[in-house]
Protein backbone atom coordinates (compact mmCIF):
# COMPACT_ATOMS: atom_id res chain seq x y z
CA UNK A 1 0.00 0.00 0.00
CA UNK A 2 1.33 3.52 -0.57
CA UNK A 3 2.35 5.14 2.56
CA UNK A 4 0.99 8.29 1.53
CA UNK A 5 -2.13 7.40 1.65
CA UNK A 6 -4.40 9.26 4.10
CA UNK A 7 -6.89 6.08 5.05
CA UNK A 8 -9.09 7.88 7.34
CA UNK A 9 -9.73 10.86 4.99
CA UNK A 10 -10.55 8.59 1.86
CA UNK A 11 -13.15 6.44 3.96
CA UNK A 12 -14.34 9.71 4.74
CA UNK A 13 -14.82 10.72 0.98
CA UNK A 14 -16.13 7.85 0.07
CA UNK A 15 -18.63 8.21 2.51
CA UNK A 16 -19.28 11.71 0.63
CA UNK A 17 -19.97 9.65 -2.28
CA UNK A 18 -22.26 7.50 -1.03
CA UNK A 19 -24.38 10.30 0.36
CA UNK A 20 -24.73 11.46 -3.08
CA UNK A 21 -25.47 8.34 -4.38
CA UNK A 22 -28.02 7.93 -2.02
CA UNK A 23 -29.76 10.94 -2.84
CA UNK A 24 -29.78 10.13 -6.58
CA UNK A 25 -31.46 6.53 -5.23
CA UNK A 26 -33.89 6.48 -2.96
CA UNK A 27 -36.34 9.31 -4.47
CA UNK A 28 -36.18 7.03 -7.57
CA UNK A 29 -36.99 3.40 -5.33
CA UNK A 30 -39.83 2.12 -6.25
CA UNK A 31 -40.37 4.73 -8.99
CA UNK A 32 -38.58 3.94 -11.89
CA UNK A 33 -38.68 2.37 -15.26
CA UNK A 34 -36.32 -0.38 -15.74
CA UNK A 35 -33.89 -1.49 -18.79
CA UNK A 36 -32.43 -4.21 -19.84
CA UNK A 37 -28.68 -4.69 -21.04
CA UNK A 38 -27.02 -6.44 -23.87
CA UNK A 39 -26.16 -9.04 -20.92
CA UNK A 40 -29.61 -9.60 -19.96
CA UNK A 41 -29.00 -8.03 -16.76
CA UNK A 42 -31.23 -5.33 -15.57
CA UNK A 43 -30.15 -1.33 -15.44
CA UNK A 44 -32.31 1.83 -14.35
CA UNK A 45 -31.59 5.32 -14.65
CA UNK A 46 -30.67 5.36 -10.42
CA UNK A 47 -27.77 3.13 -11.21
CA UNK A 48 -26.76 5.34 -13.77
CA UNK A 49 -27.48 8.91 -11.92
CA UNK A 50 -25.53 7.16 -8.29
CA UNK A 51 -22.45 6.28 -10.53
CA UNK A 52 -22.24 10.22 -11.99
CA UNK A 53 -22.53 11.41 -8.20
CA UNK A 54 -20.18 9.34 -6.99
CA UNK A 55 -17.30 9.75 -9.52
CA UNK A 56 -16.56 13.56 -9.30
CA UNK A 57 -16.36 13.29 -5.35
CA UNK A 58 -14.01 10.48 -5.80
CA UNK A 59 -12.09 11.73 -8.54
CA UNK A 60 -11.24 15.09 -6.75
CA UNK A 61 -10.16 12.58 -3.26
CA UNK A 62 -7.41 11.04 -5.21
CA UNK A 63 -6.86 12.46 -8.64
CA UNK A 64 -4.07 10.13 -9.39
CA UNK A 65 -6.45 6.82 -8.78
CA UNK A 66 -8.44 5.47 -12.30
CA UNK A 67 -12.17 4.86 -11.61
CA UNK A 68 -13.89 1.67 -12.90
CA UNK A 69 -17.56 1.98 -12.68
CA UNK A 70 -20.14 -0.83 -13.34
CA UNK A 71 -22.06 1.56 -15.70
CA UNK A 72 -19.73 3.79 -17.12
CA UNK A 73 -16.55 1.81 -17.23
CA UNK A 74 -12.80 2.59 -16.60
CA UNK A 75 -11.69 6.49 -16.63
CA UNK A 76 -8.25 7.51 -16.53
CA UNK A 77 -4.95 5.81 -15.90
CA UNK A 78 -4.02 4.24 -12.22
CA UNK A 79 -0.92 6.56 -11.25
CA UNK A 80 0.88 4.09 -8.61
CA UNK A 81 -1.15 1.30 -8.86
CA UNK A 82 -4.46 3.26 -7.47
CA UNK A 83 -8.13 2.58 -8.68
CA UNK A 84 -11.45 3.24 -7.11
CA UNK A 85 -14.12 0.47 -8.17
CA UNK A 86 -17.47 1.49 -8.11
CA UNK A 87 -20.76 -0.33 -8.34
CA UNK A 88 -23.45 2.31 -7.47
CA UNK A 89 -26.12 -0.14 -7.04
CA UNK A 90 -25.59 -3.92 -5.97
CA UNK A 91 -28.48 -6.22 -6.41
CA UNK A 92 -30.25 -4.17 -9.05
CA UNK A 93 -32.80 -7.09 -9.73
CA UNK A 94 -34.18 -6.59 -6.42
CA UNK A 95 -33.55 -2.94 -6.57
CA UNK A 96 -35.72 -3.27 -9.73
CA UNK A 97 -38.57 -5.36 -8.08
CA UNK A 98 -38.50 -2.65 -4.95
CA UNK A 99 -36.93 -5.05 -2.17
CA UNK A 100 -35.12 -2.90 -0.10
CA UNK A 101 -31.69 -5.30 0.17
CA UNK A 102 -29.31 -3.14 -2.23
CA UNK A 103 -26.41 -1.31 -1.76
CA UNK A 104 -23.78 0.83 -3.29
CA UNK A 105 -19.99 -0.52 -3.45
CA UNK A 106 -17.07 1.31 -3.23
CA UNK A 107 -13.65 0.36 -2.93
CA UNK A 108 -9.98 2.11 -3.02
CA UNK A 109 -7.55 -1.10 -4.71
CA UNK A 110 -3.76 -0.53 -4.75
CA UNK A 111 -1.34 -2.73 -7.13
CA UNK A 112 -4.57 -4.88 -7.14
CA UNK A 113 -5.29 -5.16 -3.66
CA UNK A 114 -8.21 -3.70 -1.69
CA UNK A 115 -7.68 -1.40 0.80
CA UNK A 116 -10.99 0.83 1.65
CA UNK A 117 -14.20 -0.32 1.00
CA UNK A 118 -17.31 0.65 1.77
CA UNK A 119 -21.14 -1.06 1.31
CA UNK A 120 -24.58 1.69 2.02
CA UNK A 121 -27.33 -0.32 2.29
CA UNK A 122 -29.36 2.54 2.30
CA UNK A 123 -32.72 1.63 1.67
CA UNK A 124 -32.43 -0.27 5.38
CA UNK A 125 -30.45 2.79 6.90
CA UNK A 126 -26.81 0.65 6.90
CA UNK A 127 -23.47 1.70 6.01
CA UNK A 128 -20.34 -0.78 6.30
CA UNK A 129 -16.78 1.71 6.41
CA UNK A 130 -13.54 0.20 7.00
CA UNK A 131 -9.89 0.14 5.49
CA UNK A 132 -6.62 -1.37 6.35
CA UNK A 133 -5.68 -1.54 9.62
CA UNK A 134 -9.13 0.34 10.76
CA UNK A 135 -11.38 -2.58 11.27
CA UNK A 136 -15.31 -2.10 10.15
CA UNK A 137 -17.82 -0.32 11.28
CA UNK A 138 -21.76 -0.25 10.92
CA UNK A 139 -22.85 3.02 11.59
CA UNK A 140 -20.21 3.96 13.16
CA UNK A 141 -20.19 0.74 15.50
CA UNK A 142 -17.50 -1.82 15.56
CA UNK A 143 -18.80 -5.20 13.77
CA UNK A 144 -16.66 -7.96 13.71
CA UNK A 145 -17.41 -11.48 11.53
CA UNK A 146 -18.27 -14.66 13.00
CA UNK A 147 -15.70 -17.08 14.39
CA UNK A 148 -18.13 -20.06 13.49
CA UNK A 149 -16.50 -23.68 12.92
CA UNK A 150 -19.56 -26.10 12.91
CA UNK A 151 -20.75 -25.86 9.49
CA UNK A 152 -24.09 -28.40 9.74
CA UNK A 153 -25.22 -25.31 12.46
CA UNK A 154 -24.17 -22.25 10.93
CA UNK A 155 -25.97 -19.81 8.77
CA UNK A 156 -24.88 -19.78 6.00
CA UNK A 157 -25.90 -17.71 2.41
CA UNK A 158 -25.07 -18.41 -0.87
CA UNK A 159 -25.54 -16.16 -4.25
CA UNK A 160 -28.12 -17.30 -6.66
CA UNK A 161 -28.67 -21.22 -8.39
CA UNK A 162 -28.02 -20.03 -11.78
CA UNK A 163 -24.46 -18.29 -10.87
CA UNK A 164 -23.51 -21.89 -9.14
CA UNK A 165 -24.55 -23.41 -12.60
CA UNK A 166 -22.60 -20.66 -14.48
CA UNK A 167 -19.68 -21.05 -12.51
CA UNK A 168 -19.71 -24.89 -13.12
CA UNK A 169 -20.45 -25.14 -9.25
CA UNK A 170 -23.99 -27.29 -8.49
CA UNK A 171 -22.16 -30.00 -7.19
CA UNK A 172 -20.99 -28.07 -4.75
CA UNK A 173 -24.20 -26.08 -4.02
CA UNK A 174 -26.08 -29.59 -3.62
CA UNK A 175 -23.74 -30.69 -0.70
CA UNK A 176 -24.93 -27.53 0.92
CA UNK A 177 -28.02 -28.18 0.95
CA UNK A 178 -27.51 -31.62 1.96
CA UNK A 179 -25.01 -30.56 4.91
CA UNK A 180 -26.19 -27.25 6.03
CA UNK A 181 -29.52 -26.74 8.37
CA UNK A 182 -29.83 -22.58 7.91
CA UNK A 183 -28.93 -22.37 3.95
CA UNK A 184 -30.10 -19.44 2.94
CA UNK A 185 -29.62 -16.82 0.47
CA UNK A 186 -29.51 -13.36 1.55
CA UNK A 187 -27.78 -12.04 -1.64
CA UNK A 188 -26.46 -9.08 -2.94
CA UNK A 189 -24.61 -6.07 -0.78
CA UNK A 190 -26.72 -7.23 2.04
CA UNK A 191 -25.91 -10.66 2.30
CA UNK A 192 -22.29 -9.37 2.48
CA UNK A 193 -23.14 -6.86 5.25
CA UNK A 194 -24.65 -9.49 7.35
CA UNK A 195 -21.49 -11.41 7.16
CA UNK A 196 -19.50 -8.37 8.53
CA UNK A 197 -21.67 -7.92 11.36
CA UNK A 198 -21.25 -11.76 12.29
CA UNK A 199 -25.47 -12.38 11.62
CA UNK A 200 -24.53 -14.80 8.43
CA UNK A 201 -21.22 -17.01 9.65
CA UNK A 202 -20.12 -17.43 6.55
CA UNK A 203 -21.25 -16.71 2.67
CA UNK A 204 -20.59 -18.36 -0.90
CA UNK A 205 -21.25 -15.92 -4.09
CA UNK A 206 -19.86 -17.11 -7.44
CA UNK A 207 -19.82 -15.41 -10.98
CA UNK A 208 -19.45 -11.91 -9.83
CA UNK A 209 -17.67 -9.13 -11.43
CA UNK A 210 -14.84 -7.02 -10.20
CA UNK A 211 -17.14 -4.20 -8.65
CA UNK A 212 -18.94 -7.09 -6.74
CA UNK A 213 -16.35 -7.90 -4.78
CA UNK A 214 -13.65 -5.67 -4.25
CA UNK A 215 -14.98 -3.98 -1.07
CA UNK A 216 -15.95 -7.12 0.48
CA UNK A 217 -12.51 -8.35 0.57
CA UNK A 218 -10.78 -5.90 2.69
CA UNK A 219 -13.98 -5.46 4.78
CA UNK A 220 -14.52 -9.22 6.29
CA UNK A 221 -10.39 -9.31 6.27
CA UNK A 222 -10.76 -5.99 8.57
CA UNK A 223 -13.44 -8.03 10.40
CA UNK A 224 -11.77 -10.66 11.48
CA UNK A 225 -13.12 -12.90 8.85
CA UNK A 226 -10.82 -14.35 6.07
CA UNK A 227 -11.67 -14.30 1.98
CA UNK A 228 -11.18 -17.01 -0.27
CA UNK A 229 -11.39 -16.34 -3.98
CA UNK A 230 -11.85 -18.66 -6.91
CA UNK A 231 -9.83 -18.49 -10.48
CA UNK A 232 -11.12 -15.81 -12.95
CA UNK A 233 -13.17 -17.12 -15.59
CA UNK A 234 -14.45 -14.72 -18.61
CA UNK A 235 -14.16 -12.10 -16.13
CA UNK A 236 -15.76 -13.10 -13.63
CA UNK A 237 -14.84 -14.56 -9.96
CA UNK A 238 -16.28 -16.03 -6.78
CA UNK A 239 -15.78 -15.32 -3.10
CA UNK A 240 -16.36 -17.48 -0.24
CA UNK A 241 -15.86 -15.36 2.99
CA UNK A 242 -16.69 -15.31 6.57
CA UNK A 243 -16.02 -17.41 9.52
CA UNK A 244 -12.20 -18.34 8.67
CA UNK A 245 -12.85 -22.30 9.18
CA UNK A 246 -15.75 -22.53 7.23
CA UNK A 247 -14.57 -20.45 4.57
CA UNK A 248 -12.20 -23.02 4.29
CA UNK A 249 -14.05 -25.96 4.63
CA UNK A 250 -16.84 -24.25 1.55
CA UNK A 251 -13.81 -23.45 -0.40
CA UNK A 252 -12.94 -26.89 -0.29
CA UNK A 253 -15.96 -28.13 -1.65
CA UNK A 254 -15.50 -26.19 -4.85
CA UNK A 255 -14.20 -27.46 -8.21
CA UNK A 256 -12.01 -24.38 -9.23
CA UNK A 257 -10.12 -24.44 -6.93
CA UNK A 258 -10.52 -21.41 -4.32
CA UNK A 259 -7.71 -20.09 -2.45
CA UNK A 260 -7.21 -17.51 0.33
CA UNK A 261 -6.55 -14.04 -0.37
Amino acid sequence: MPPALDLPALARAAEAAADAARAEILPRFRNVAVETKTDGSPVTEADRAAERAIRPLLRAALPEAAILGEEYGPEGAARGGLEWIVDPIDGTIGFSRGIPLFGTLIALVADGEPVLGVIDCCAVGERYVGYAGGGVRRNGVPVHASQASDLAGAMVSRGDVFCFDRAGERAALETLVRRVRCLRSYTDAFGHGLVLSGAVDVMVDLDLNPWDIAATRILVKEAGGACAMTPERDGKSGIVFGAPKLVDEIASLLSCGARRV
